[in-house]
């Protein structure tokens, strides 16, 4: 593991650990379950840093995912499906979010953008578990076939430009190890490949929306925004 991945775990784990939580108030879903991610921000955040930022976000997303949960009560293999979705999507935020930080050298940004990442996200898994589940979801177009096309274009363009990258002769504040970089653009491919599987190929608007939330990142390959 090397320093850069250690540094944005701990971030992490200081940020989303219980310890850190007691710097701000326990999560309040009623309110999160209210209002949008920034007025939460704003009503729960007694002292403002990057930290409570992220706390705040990653509990916002929580508390949503738990009320879509409870809404999909009644339908348990949707419910499955949407919680395995959400774990991947994260898992290919965070991979982004190292392989960014990676080119850049290192930075504390990287590691903040993952719960950040949460809370819009959170609102495209609930945009689209809502078109899973009602007959909108169900029609199909022509707009809606070429958005996965193209989102599966996309995706393979991004990944493959994952795998061109190397460190150019002046970026010597690169630590690159090209068997790491290699196996987290293979998770991150694999994942992408997982999530198409269960998403399939009907040229529908929810097959677009779990579409577009595969590209979605919230790094470039380039590492920029």
């Amino acid at each position: 593991m090397t320093l850069l991945r250690r540094s944005v775990l701990l971030s992490l784990l200081l940020t989303l650990a219980p310890g850190a939580a007691r710097a701000q108030a326990p999560a309040n879903c009623a309110l999160a379950n209210a209002v949008d991610s920034g007025t939460y921000a704003n009503l729960t955040i007694s002292t403002w840093s990057e930290a409570a930022q992220d706390r705040a976000s990653y509990d916002w997303a929580e508390c949503r995912a738990a009320a879509l949960r409870r809404t999909l009560t009644g339908n348990p293999k949707l419910s499955a499906r949407i919680d395995t979705l959400r774990r991947q999507y994260r898992e290919m935020r965070a991979i982004e979010s190292e392989l960014a930080g990676t080119r850049a050298g290192g930075g504390t940004l990287y590691a903040h953008a993952i719960p950040r990442s949460y809370a819009f996200l959170e609102e495209q898994i609930g945009s689209l578990a809502a078109l899973a589940r009602s007959p909108l979801g169900g029609q199909t177009g022509a707009l809606y076939a070429r958005q996965v096309t193209q989102a599966r274009a996309d995706h393979a363009a991004y990944i493959a430009a994952l795998r061109r990258y190397r460190p150019g002769p002046d970026e010597d504040y690169v630590q690159f190890d090209p068997a790491e970089w290699k196996a987290r653009v293979d998770r991150y491919e694999a994942l992408g490949k997982a999530i198409m599987l269960t998403l399939g190929s009907r040229n529908d608007a929810a097959t677009a929306t779990g579409y577009a939330i595969l590209t979605s990142p919230v790094f470039g390959a380039d590492s920029e925004y």
